[in-house]
């Protein structure tokens, strides 16, 4: 039988450790979760989620179209440009909200619905996102939308 290092037996000691505390009955320190602007409950066939959630020093969104939930749905949407830039000001209210910025996004990813449309996409997102502190950026192409017409969907994580 081969004999353990010591380096293998701390590390195998310190990975039993929590494991036995939590036998002993001592509970485990949970970081909360917070939950933003939730969906309502009364609308068929909208999922009920939260269209933001932050734990510790994190924030996430749901994926954010030009549609708000409680809008006019019958409302016309603009172009990708126009539908861009509502989907930006809902992030930054939804990261407001959660106690953060647009300076703090980690991470973004895009869906357009006809990737003939990076550009003028890229034209409003340039306009908007922190120059300084740009996050990594994944844009993707989604044949269609959970509504006719729309043409661009955005998610993203920030720290506090």
């Amino acid at each position: 039988m081969a004999e353990l290092s010591r380096r293998a037996l701390a590390a195998l000691a310190g990975a039993a450790a929590p494991t036995a505390a939590l036998a002993a009955g001592q509970a485990r320190s949970e970081t909360p979760i917070e939950r933003f602007e939730l969906t309502p409950k009364d609308m068929p066939g909208i999922p009920r989620i939260a269209y933001a959630v932050a734990r510790g020093d994190t924030v996430y969104t749901a994926g954010v179209t030009p549609f708000t939930a409680g809008g006019d749905a019958s409302a016309p949407l603009g172009d990708v440009g126009q539908q861009t830039r509502l989907v930006l000001a809902q992030i930054d209210r939804l990261l407001a909200k959660a106690g953060t910025d647009k300076s703090k996004l980690i991470t973004a990813q895009v869906w357009l619905t006809d990737m003939a449309n990076f550009a003028a996409h890229n034209a409003a997102w340039n306009e908007w996102v922190d120059p300084d502190h740009p996050p990594v950026r994944a844009c993707l192409h989604s044949p269609q939308l959970w509504k006719a017409g729309m043409l661009v969907e955005v998610m993203v994580t920030a720290a506090r």
